[in-house]
C-alpha cells in the first residue's frame, strides 16, 4: 500500500512543487510514476501539466500542482526508489478556497 504522507493545505490558485524529502536515505530515484486523484479519477493532466520531476540528493521535487478546486481533497501517488526499494507514497492535499482560506 506505501505510506500516506500528512495532509498539506494548498490554495486553489497557487502552483507549488511539492517536495518529499527523505533525510534516511543514501539514494533516491527518479519517479517511475506520478498520478494526481481527485475523487478517485486521475486529473494529472489538470492539476500537473507542465515540467519535469526532480531528485536532488535525498529530495524529490514533483511538477508543480496547479489548478485546484477550494474544498476539494487531492492525493498524488508517487512511485519512487528509495535506497533501492521500490514503494508507493501517497501525499493528500486540500485545496482551500480562494474566498475564505478554509476547507
Amino acid at each position: 500500500m506505501g505510506l500516506v504522507l500528512p495532509t498539506q493545505y494548498q490554495g486553489e490558485n497557487a502552483s507549488i512543487p511539492w517536495v518529499l524529502t527523505f533525510p534516511w536515505a543514501t539514494t533516491v530515484s527518479a519517479p517511475t510514476s506520478v498520478t494526481v486523484y481527485k475523487n478517485g479519477s486521475d486529473t494529472s493532466s489538470t492539476n500537473m501539466p507542465a515540467g519535469s520531476h526532480s531528485v536532488s540528493g535525498t529530495n524529490l521535487t514533483l511538477k508543480n500542482l496547479t489548478a485546484l478546486i477550494g474544498g476539494e481533497l487531492y492525493m498524488i501517488e508517487v512511485v519512487v526508489s528509495v535506497d533501492g526499494v521500490v514503494d508507493e507514497w501517497w501525499l493528500p492535499v486540500q485545496a482551500l478556497r480562494e474566498t475564505t482560506g478554509k476547507i
